[in-house]
Order: structure tokens, then sequence, then C-alpha cells
């Protein structure tokens, strides 16, 4: 059935609701109408289209939203933004606000139509100055003193740059290093300035960086950087847009010996074989901190095999008290002295707390050499907690840092409240006290910037977390490792290793052994004395030194003395004496004897469930125990007449067994 056609007026007025979303239907007087639509976004348009403001200023824009028709379209939502993000700022009610000089489009978008307008924004006269500009590999003093240390991390160069009045300007910073003799450009770079300029910047937020390359740098060197070459941001004077303002900075710089480094595998036989957790493949988790904070140029780090310990780490769930970590730390040194490889290494050992373990009384020991003279060549050996065994995630990380420190001369910074702390120390709290940057990262490719580090933040030599190098660390590791690691240690010869330590109750000898091994310096000023002395009472070698400083045991020192030992004197030898302030204590000779109605023979030698080789000295008047790989390598030593090591089936070992005096050498094969 059909109805009356609707009349021309009523056809126009369906035409215009056709391209609508609204579907209407009603009756009246028994007649129905159509379907009625509502119209559709056509067109955006924005107002006003185009203007000139200055930096600061704020003007309310408005968005037209028309329909196919050009017809106003009210009510419907409006979407503003505005790019490139920097230069403008625009609410939700479409107010702008402009921040940076530049050229910014602003932008009102409703039901995917976009009107947009252009926004000119000029700068407010200002004088820009570059204050100051430093290069940094991790830190920095006020005067920029510090210089860059050769092959090492890239450098940092960080520049601030004033604004009066202050304001937001991403402007061109450009660097130029040149040789320093006859201005040959030698490296370029521009960076952009980041966030607000201010009249008095500081380095807790660069202007700008720029990474400088390792290779890049060497001596003979000079660098200058400048603000805006081309003239884009003008300003009243062009003098301060330079740094220095005279000339070119000489770049200065320094080169040290490499740093060589061995991580050593702890491991516990009391505590059912339980072995530091350090390889090739998480040696990055133990040395980026080391890298970051400390003045170290060329490196060469590795892991060397295990070295087994009797030492008892204490009873669960509580432990690592003092006594562990000195036994652990005197015989990784003495290990470390007799290794026929790499003599000017620092070694750090690697503890694993055993399971049920959950608190240790402290987390690393190390030596703090006063000289060379110390306990050992160099006392080049720490050790500390396996990386991720804390609640504080970057706590064993940090420690690796802060143990070498010790091993570097360091004594603590007063941060977390440790004992013997640097008296000397300039800022209180063992904080920074000004900030650092992360050149490592950057000159790593782990971040595409160098993060800054704030001057409130603990220094590595305390004990809060996480850490980086003040100034004054930083320049002590330094002079340290200029001049310190630069002397040569002694080659190997057979030795009598004297080992012991001096605490409140006096002076205490540990079983000594014959070895080959390299000699400790001469201390002719040292003020404890070792001496060896024949049966008639006549003494045979008279050797002085003095004892090391521990970071943790202010009331304690060990010391190793490694003792140049000709044939005819070894056998001459009777008893050890060691006397000094704290008194004297001596060792007599126990000549090494079998078993009633056994012969003389080899230690013996078996495999035990846990897959450790125990090798147990014939003699039950044994005193001590040395047992070293085919290369001479220390894999374990032990009081007593037994020790335990980690060695695979059919590996060729030597093993001292000592009357506390003398020494008896055997070659055996792991079972």
């Amino acid at each position: 059935m059909s109805g009356p056609s609707p009349s021309p007026s009523r056809r126009r007025a369906l035409r215009l609701l056709a391209t609508g979303a609204v579907l209407a239907v009603a009756a009246c007087g028994g007649e129905s109408t159509g379907p009625t639509e509502e119209p559709g976004v056509a067109s955006v348009e924005v107002a006003p289209d185009s203007v000139s403001l200055q930096e600061g200023a704020t003007l309310q824009f408005t968005a037209t939203v028309r329909d196919t028709e050009g017809n106003v379209l009210g009510g419907e939502a409006v979407l503003w933004s505005a790019s490139p993000t920097g230069l403008v700022t625009v609410s939700s009610s479409g107010l702008v606000t402009t921040v940076a000089a530049g050229r910014a489009e602003v932008t009102a978008t409703a039901k995917g139509h976009h009107g947009s307008a252009v926004v000119v924004v000029t700068a407010v006269p200002r004088d820009y100055a570059i204050v100051a500009a430093q290069l940094t590999q991790g830190v920095q003093t006020d005067d920029g003193a510090l210089p860059m240390v050769l092959q090492g991390n890239g450098a940092v160069l960080n520049v601030l740059v004033s604004a009066t009045p202050a304001g937001s300007a991403q402007m061109p910073i450009v660097l130029r290093v040149t040789e320093a003799a006859g201005g040959a450009l030698v490296f370029a770079d521009t960076a952009t300035t980041t966030g607000a300029l201010v009249a008095e910047p500081s380095w807790d937020a660069p202007s700008a960086q720029i990474l400088v390359p390792s290779a890049v740098l060497r001596p003979g060197l000079a660098w200058r950087v400048f603000r805006d070459p081309e003239g884009s941001f003008p300003d009243e004077s062009a003098e301060d847009d330079v740094f220095p303002r005279a000339a070119p900075a000489a770049l200065a710089t320094v080169d040290v010996p490499t740093f060589k480094l061995r991580f050593i595998p702890i491991v516990l036989t009391s505590h059912g074989g339980s072995r530091g957790d350090v390889s090739d493949g998480n040696l990055d988790a133990y040395t980026r901190v080391l890298l970051s904070v400390h003045p170290l140029g060329r490196v060469d780090i590795a892991v060397r095999a295990p070295l087994t310990t009797t030492a008892s780490f204490g009873t669960a769930p509580r432990g690592g008290e003092s006594a562990f970590w000195t036994q652990v730390l005197q015989e990784l040194d003495m290990a470390r002295v007799a290794d026929p490889e790499d003599a000017d290494a620092y070694w750090y050992g690697v503890v694993r707390p055993p399971t049920g373990f959950n608190y240790t009384e402290f987390g690393g020991y190390g030596y703090i050499p006063g000289s060379l003279a110390g306990a050992g060549p160099g006392t080049r050996t720490a050790l500390g907690v396996q990386v991720g065994w804390f609640n504080v995630e970057s706590q064993s990380r940090d420690l690796v840092a802060h143990e070498l420190g010790h091993n570097f001369g360091r004594r603590h910074s007063p941060c977390g409240n440790p004992s013997g702390v640097d008296a000397s120390y300039p800022v209180a709290g063992g904080l920074l006290g000004r900030a650092g940057t992360d050149a490592f990262s950057w000159s790593r490719g782990l971040t595409t910037f160098a993060p800054t580090i704030p001057a409130s933040t603990g220094d590595a030599m305390g004990y809060c977390h996480p850490v980086w190098a003040s100034p004054y660390t930083y320049d002590g590791v330094l002079r340290f490792r200029s001049a310190v690691a630069a002397v040569a240690e002694a080659a190997q010869e057979y030795v009598l290793l004297v080992r012991g330590r001096v605490d409140g109750e006096g002076v205490h000898v540990d079983p000594a052994f014959t070895l080959r091994a390299r000699p400790s310096p001469l201390a002719p000023t040292g003020s404890y004395m070792v001496e060896g002395v024949s049966a008639e009472g006549r003494v045979l070698f008279s050797r002085r030194f003095e004892p090391a400083e521990i970071d943790h045991a202010p009331d304690e020192r060990t010391f190793g003395v490694a003792v140049p030992l000709p044939p005819d004197v070894e056998r001459a030898l009777a008893s050890l004496r060691v006397r000094g302030p704290a008194g004297t204590a001596t060792v007599e000779r126990v000549p090494l004897a079998p078993p009633p109605g056994a012969a003389p023979g080899a230690p013996d030698v078996a495999r035990e469930p846990d897959g450790l080789v125990r090798i147990t000295c014939h003699a039950p008047s044994a005193r001590g125990v040395l047992v070293q790989d085919a290369r001479g390598a220390v894999l374990a030593t032990s009081p007593g007449a037994a020790a335990r090591v980690a060695a695979s089936p059919g590996a060729a070992l030597t093993v001292s067994c000592s009357d506390g005096v003398g020494t008896v050498r055997y070659e055996v094969v792991a079972r």
C-alpha cells in the first residue's frame, strides 16, 4: 500500500538529513515519516590560522567544526595538540602558551578531521653565554683539573649555558678538538641544549653534553666549545659565546698501567663445597660500577681457577665474621703472590654464602697498602660476596669497586657509619658533594647520553648504596695508580713465605711454605722483623716488614713476607722468629715423619662424594698443606695435614707438606 508523496520542502529536509547517523520514526495521525540522520563532521578550522608571538605569551585558539554543507556543528569534541614538542604547549580548551623560539603547528582534531594553525615564536631579547665547560670521564673537580685517562672510557663534555632572562631554547653547541700545535681539526661534534636555560646553571643539570670517543683522546690536543656559531639565536655579546674565552684549552691526559684483574671463585669445603658464582658470562655485573667510577684506563679482566678454603662461614643463619674473611684473604693473597702469571694483577675472590645463611657480618675484605712494602707485593688482594646475594641489588656490584678502592690505598668515607674513616674526607656525610657523570654508559653504547649522578649520592668508599666516586676518591685512586701500580715486581724464585697476623693478643705465625713466588719488596723502615734461625741460634736471614692494614679490622693486621731462600739456608733453618711492637712469636721446626711403622711416601689422594679431592700428608706432625696445579697456581691451602681441592681426574698436582718451618714437596695425580 502506498501513501501520498512528500511535498518538495519535505523532500529537501530528508536530503539534508540523509548523511546523519540518527534514525527517528514517528507516527502522527496514522501517517509515518521516513529515516532522519544527523550530519557528520567534514572539516575543522582553527583561528587564528597564523600568528607570531613572543616567548612566554598566551593566546586562546578556537576550532570551528563544519559538515559537508558548510554548516557549523556544535558540541563536537575537539582534541588539541602541538608539534614539535618543546616550542609551545596547548591546553584541552585551545589555550596556547609559547615556550621557546621556533615555528610550531597547533592542530585541532574532531572525528578524524584536522585543522591547524602556524605559531611563530620569537625570542625574548636575551644575553646568552657559555658559563663553563668541562671534560669528565665520571667525575671532575670544580676547576676541571682531573686529566682524561687514556685508553679507558670516552670523555663527556658537559656545557653550562646561561640565559638572562631565563627561558628555553634548543640551540647548537659545537665542540672542536684540534692539534695544539698548528690547530688542525681532529674531532668536532654538535649537541643541542635541552631544558630551561637559567641565569645560574649548575653541573646538576648540564645544558648540553658531547661524547668524545676514547680513540680521540691523546696528548698534544686542545679543545674549545662554541654557542650557536651561525647566529640563529643572537644576543647582546658574542664574546661569551665561546669557551674558554681567550684560546683553546690544552687537553689534559694521563696514561696509567694496564689494570689487570683476576676473579677467583672461592670454594668453602666446610659448607658442602659452596662456590662463588663468577664466570665469563656474568663478569659485566661485577665490573660495571668498577669501570664507571675508578680511573683505570686499559683493562685486562679474566676469571681464574677456584681456590678452596677450610675457613668456616659460621653457623646459620648468621655468619661472615672477621675471622672468616681474614683467613680467606690471607690464603688468596698467598695464591696471588705464588701465581706464575700476571705478577702485577689484582685478585678478587668471590664468596657465595652457604645455603641457610641470610646475614653476613661483613660483605667483603680488602688490604689497604700503606706502601709497596706491605703484606705481599702491593697487597693487591680483596674479596667479597657474590653479585645478587644482598637484598639491595646494587650492593654487591658496588662492593667490587669499594674493596678494590681499598687496594688502591683508600680508607672509608663517612657514609653509612663505617669504621676506619678517612679523616681527610672533605664532604660531610661521605657524599659526593658534586654531581658525577656516567661517561661509561654512554661511551659503551648503553645509553644515548651521560646520566648525571646527584651530588647527594654516597661515595664509593662508604656504606651507602648506590654509589659513585667523589672527586676526592677519584683523585686519590688516580695518584695511586699513576705511582704505585707502575712499580714492577720481581721475578719468581724459591722463597720462604712466612704468614701470620698481629692483634691485641700479640704476634701469631702460620705454617710457612717454601715455594716459587715473587719476593716481597725490601722495607728497611718496617716496624717488624722476620728472622730465620739455625739450630745453633745463628740468624740465617732477617727481613723487615710492615703488617698490612685491612679495611674492617683496625685492631688486626696481617703479614705475608716472601723471603728469598737459598738451598743451603733452607737446610740449616731450624726456627722462625717474628718480632715487633706487639711482641715476639717463634715457630720451631718439627721434622715430618710418617706414622709409626709406615714408610715415607706421597700423600694420600681420594675423591670424595661431593666431587672434591682430599689430599692428606702422611706425617701426622704436618702443620700445613699447600696444593698447586701443574702451572704452579695455588688451588688450596689448609692448616693441619689435609686439604680438599677442586681438581679434574688425572690432573697433575704438587703437594707441599709443612712442618711449620720446612717444606717437603710431592707430585701426585688427582683421582
